[in-house]
């Protein structure tokens, strides 16, 4: 068994007055509260953005340092986009395996304090650098490629996956940790400054910095938060030139495969998956089986995915779309708003009566995948 029995978020912002290490010290303590810091086996550092920017290695170890858990043993974690869920399961397998019996997961990057040109160079590595990190047309290029493509082969029309956007924008307005906390309507999402046709500025995720933190035991159920039942991952390819079908994330698929052969899952409540970009928020829906083929933007323009519509709410935080996107903090994020919903703690959307959370992270257009499942205690 492994429980969340604390959490902690930094609101994500800008914040050009704080460096890598303030910010992961601060979720840290805020994580930890009333648990002491000499009784942690393991420090877990999820971070991506600040390996391919900064010049600091064995990060790990010197957040563990800097933020008072000396002599800790340490890792760190990289993964692209999903090296916070990556870093979870590694948490996980810790506790599992009888090698510790308490671990904190921190999740953090900046991406602020560069231009944005430069971050955007940054991004390209998160695909095949040997491939399309030379001839890159940018994150924004291939998800333009594929909305367009999506489009063009479901004959869905542009203003009907305007409104994933939307509901992100809407979810995220009570969520003080999200960054982007004001509406917009579908149609200002066509409106919106064009990054790649036919996806506009309103489709992407913002730039910002974050840090969040987990403490996950072995034991103590009756103070946790959520039972963080299985971790599970997939490869896949890293281009969508080399997959027969770009509109399936095969890695997601199986790493969804192998998660529902390890438990059996019903009736999943809540949701936080990994809308980088509308369109991906759109394939994952499909990959996990959440909507048929080609049906997913339809579903979430009809409210089907919102609070009080047929089908598990998703992304009441807002998303990697209004939330915000500090690349390797962002899986943490994601299990820390789970394990809030499921007890009933969230200071933001609240998902009523929420026994079942899924959490969902991927790299680029699918080189891996990383899933989660958590178990109310309540």
């Amino acid at each position: 068994m492994a429980y969340i029995t604390g959490v902690s978020m930094i609101n994500v912002d800008r914040h050009y007055d704080k460096g890598v290490k303030k910010l992961a010290a601060e979720a840290s303590s805020k994580a930890l509260e009333d648990a002491e810091p000499e009784a942690l086996d393991y420090i877990v550092v999820s971070s991506s953005f600040t390996y391919a920017s900064d010049t600091q290695l064995d990060l790990a170890s010197y957040i563990a340092s800097y933020s008072g858990f000396r002599g800790v043993r340490a890792l760190t974690v990289e993964a692209g986009e999903a090296s916070g869920l990556a870093a979870v399961g590694v948490a996980k397998s810790l506790i599992d395996s009888g090698l510790a019996s308490r671990v904190l997961v921190v999740g953090v990057d900046k991406l602020s304090d560069r231009p944005t040109w430069e971050v955007y160079r940054y991004f390209s590595k998160f695909y095949d650098v040997e491939g399309e990190g030379i001839y890159s047309i940018g994150m924004g290029g291939i998800a333009g490629i594929l909305m367009r493509l999506y489009m063009e082969t479901f004959k869905v029309d542009r203003l009907t996956l305007a409104y994933w956007p939307a509901l992100m924008h809407s979810n995220a307005k009570l969520n003080p940790y999200a960054m982007l906390r004001f509406a917009i309507t579908p149609e200002k999402v066509l409106e919106a400054p064009p990054l790649a046709d036919p996806i506009t500025l309103l489709d992407s995720f913002p730039l910002g910095d974050g840090a969040a933190a987990l403490v996950i035991e072995g034991s103590g159920k009756g103070n946790a938060l959520a039972e963080l039942v299985a971790v599970e991952s997939a490869t896949g390819y890293p281009s969508i030139a080399l997959v027969e079908d770009p509109l399936r994330i095969e890695s997601l698929e199986r790493a969804y495969q192998r998660l529902t052969r390890k438990v059996d899952i019903k009736n999943v409540d809540v949701i936080e998956l990994h809308d980088s970009f509308t369109i991906m928020g759109i394939l994952e829906l499909e990959a996990l089986r959440l909507a048929e083929r080609g049906k997913a933007a339809e579903a979430v323009s009809r409210g089907y995915f919102s609070l009080g519509g047929e089908g598990p709410v998703v992304n009441p935080s807002g998303g990697l779309k209004a939330r915000g996107h500090p690349i390797g903090a962002t899986g943490v994020y994601q299990v820390a708003e789970v394990s809030l919903q499921l007890a009933g703690e969230f200071p933001g959307l609240k998902v009523p009566e929420s026994n079942h959370g899924l959490t969902v992270s991927v790299n680029g257009s699918g080189s891996n995948a990383y899933i989660a499942y958590l178990r109310s205690v309540r």
